[in-house]
């Protein structure tokens, strides 16, 4: 695998500004437990950021297993 397979890996990786990050700590009550409700009221809100954090994983799941494969030992 060369330099651009790795380019080109990182280019399609989404940025890590996720979503789900912010929205879980606005849908969080003080007690630490969700609020299903408010949960609820978001829905579109919550799918959407559901799926762009599945969208990261896979992209950067896809780069780790190319520098996995890049890194391997190889046999003589």
């Amino acid at each position: 695998m060369d330099n651009r397979t790795f380019m080109g890996l990182l280019a399609v990786t989404p940025p890590t500004d996720l979503k789900i990050t912010e929205l879980t700590a606005e849908l969080t009550r003080p007690d630490g437990s969700l609020d299903l409700d408010a949960a609820a009221a978001r829905q579109k809100d919550v799918e959407m950021a559901c799926a762009q954090a599945q969208d990261y994983a896979s992209a950067t799941g896809r780069l780790k297993e190319a520098l996995r494969w890049r890194l391997r030992p190889r046999r003589s």
